[in-house]
Formats: structure tokens, C-alpha cells, sequence
């Protein structure tokens, strides 16, 4: 059993944020460094030069894009004494890792669940994930409450250094995402997944949420699950080119590590993946089906704890993995964006409670 990840409160503005962020958290942010920048040279065979040469194009993008976002990766770097690249690097992880190795690396990891308000018994949107990572990442996660000055309250959960992730909002704003990997990651330099998350999570307006993941330029592939407190959730699957949105059927959603969408499927970008993910995907919604109506967050858990195709379950547990760097669920949580209650369980679900998180400060609205 993990012990529950360290909460931590953070305002300000953007830099004040980013500060505070590296400050609290600098003992998790160091170790970020050390599994990831190694890591990169692994696997996508850049030399610590080149990695931050890497870096600095992507602080260009994001600076020209969010100033602020940037600025708070710059306060987080200064907080943690780390240079300010670095941390640029790990904001960019995905892109870095899988953005220049299509079909080399297939995705290989999370869980997504979304039932919608009638598919629930209480009658209120209830959104679960586990998240699927490297097995030593479990120790560098940590979870943010933000009050940043002009934006919106927000609660998520991160990797130390990073500044978006899953989370939600005071306005109803949920963000969740899993991994996928096209043909179209090249290389290209975008908007990095953390970066996108953010921006999402800063939205005032479900509208605003998904023109700032559509219209955004990306570097890499991803699967952003997009829902609001107000009952809707669209799942839009993304390359650097497209975005294919897929719906909910019958009140209920599951994804994994593939593309569902049968546009996105007949371009030929959504085959690399491995076999568990067509299970795990199936498995949640066969678990979950019959319950259509009467769902509660128990039952989410349950299915977060679900062990068929044990190792590689819902709820993955550590293992041999040729050819991958081993995996398993480091985390897991379920949002509640009625009640504004995020759960979170610190590696494996079926070892561990889940931990009530609220937002900053109990304030919300009914935009939509």
C-alpha cells in the first residue's frame, strides 16, 4: 500500500503559483528530473544537450501561446533550484518520448470512465480513471490546489514539475486523459499535453475547453476526455492533425489506450497499441452496463479495481513488459464536479483508499 500523495495549496500569481509549487515539492521535482531525463535518452536517444536544445523550442511555443503557463514553469524551476529547461522538458515528457517514435513505442497505459447524470443513481455526472505509468512515478505524484489570481479554482493531480495533468475546476471543468499514439507523431513541435490540460482546466466555459484543445497546435497524439459538471462529456481523440470526437452511448463512456473512432480508424493512424487495451476499454463497460441507471462511485471503484487480464488489468499491477518500460497504476480518481470532490487513490485502487480532495475555496458557478 502507497501512503496518499502530499496535497498541496498554491496561489498567487502565475510565478507566486509556480514558486510555491517548486518549493513544496522540491525533493519530487528533483526526483522527476532523475527518472526522466535519463529516460529520454533511452528512448528517444537525445544526449542532455540536445534535450534541452528540445526544450527551449517548446518554451518558445508555450511562451508565444500562455505567458503565464510559462511563467509558472519558470517560478517552479526557481522554487525547486532546477534549471528551467529541465522542467520544460518534463512539461513536454509525452512528445519527447513517443513524438518522434510512431509505432516504436505503443501506448500502453489508463483507464477512463464516464457515467453521465442518467446513468448515475444519484443523478450527477461521475467521471473515474486510473492512471497507468511507470512504475517509479507512483513517488514523484502529488496533488495541486490551485488559486491562481484570474483564473479559476482548481484541483488536480500531477507528476512534481508539471503543471497540468487531470483535474477540475470551479466552473465544472473536468479533464481527463490517456495516451495514444499515431503515424502523425513526428516530431512536431506543439503545445505540450500538460500545457493543453491546463489551458483546458483555466476555461470559464465548456465551449472554452474544447476550442482550446481543437484549435491549439499540438505536438502529439491524446486522448482528452472533456466533461462538465452540468451532465456532458465528449471524448475527443487527437493526433497533431485531428481531433475525432467520440460520444457516450447510453449514458456511459470507456476508453483505454486506442482510437475508438471509426473515422480516426479507417485513416489508418490507430494502430499502435497493445491487446490490452481492447479489453480494459470493454472490460469497464461490461462491468459497468447492466448498472446503467443506478451507477454509484462504489461501482466505479470497482470496476477501477477490476483485475481481469491480471497484470495487465484495469487495475495494472507490476510486471515484466519486453520491449516497454514496465508499467502500473500509480494512481487512480474519480471526479465528482457536481459535489466538487475529486478521489484519489495513491497506486493501485484494490491496495489503497481513496482520499477526498475539494477545490481551494468552496466557490462555483452554473456556467455552462
Amino acid at each position: 500500500m502507497h501512503k496518499p500523495f502530499p496535497i498541496y495549496d498554491i496561489e498567487g500569481d502565475a510565478y507566486e503559483c509556480g514558486l510555491s509549487h517548486g518549493r513544496q515539492a522540491a525533493e519530487r521535482v528533483a526526483r522527476t528530473l532523475e527518472i526522466y531525463l535519463p529516460a529520454f535518452s533511452r528512448q528517444a536517444k537525445l544526449g542532455l544537450d540536445g534535450i534541452r536544445e528540445r526544450a527551449r523550442e517548446y518554451a518558445t511555443a508555450i511562451k508565444q501561446l500562455d505567458g503565464d503557463i510559462m511563467r509558472e514553469i519558470e517560478g517552479i524551476a526557481a522554487g525547486s533550484r532546477q534549471k528551467v529547461e529541465d522542467v520544460v522538458a518534463v512539461n513536454c515528457r509525452t512528445e519527447i518520448l513517443y513524438g518522434s517514435a510512431a509505432g516504436t513505442q505503443p501506448a500502453t497505459e489508463c483507464t477512463t470512465i464516464v457515467a453521465l447524470p442518467e446513468a448515475t443513481r444519484s443523478g450527477a455526472i461521475l467521471i473515474g480513471k486510473n492512471w497507468d505509468w511507470r512504475n517509479a512515478c507512483v513517488d514523484i505524484v502529488v496533488v495541486l490546489r490551485v488559486r491562481q489570481t484570474g483564473k479559476p479554482a482548481l484541483a488536480l493531480i500531477v507528476e512534481a514539475g508539471m503543471v497540468g495533468r487531470d483535474g477540475f475546476n470551479e466552473d465544472g471543468i473536468v479533464i481527463c486523459g490517456n495516451l495514444l499514439v499515431s503515424h502523425e507523431d513526428r516530431g512536431k513541435v506543439g503545445v505540450p499535453i500538460p500545457i493543453l490540460r491546463r489551458r483546458i482546466l483555466h476555461s470559464r466555459h465548456y465551449y472554452e475547453a474544447i476550442d482550446t484543445l481543437v484549435r491549439s497546435p499540438r505536438g502529439a497524439s491524446g486522448n482528452y476526455l472533456i466533461a462538465h459538471r452540468g451532465g456532458v462529456a465528449i471524448d475527443f481523440e487527437v493526433s497533431p492533425d485531428h481531433a475525432f470526437a467520440v460520444y457516450p452511448e447510453r449514458g456511459l463512456l470507456t476508453h483505454s489506450n486506442h482510437f475508438q473512432s471509426a473515422v480516426a480508424q479507417s485513416t489508418g493512424v490507430a494502430k499502435f497499441y497493445t491487446g490490452d487495451s481492447l479489453y480494459r476499454d470493454f472490460r469497464a463497460r461490461q462491468l459497468l452496463d447492466p448498472k446503467i441507471g443506478s451507477i454509484t462511485i462504489d461501482d466505479i471503484k470497482a470496476a477501477l479495481r477490476d483485475h481481469f487480464g491480471f497484470p495487465r488489468a484495469i487495475c495494472r499491477h507490476p510486471h515484466d513488459y519486453p520491449g516497454n518500460e514496465p508499467t502500473m497504476t500509480i494512481s487512480s480518481q474519480i471526479f465528482d464536479p457536481v459535489n466538487g470532490v475529486m478521489q484519489v487513490a495513491a497506486g493501485q485502487p484494490c491496495e489503497s483508499e481513496y482520499v477526498a480532495v475539494t477545490l481551494p475555496a468552496n466557490e462555483s458557478r452554473a456556467n455552462g
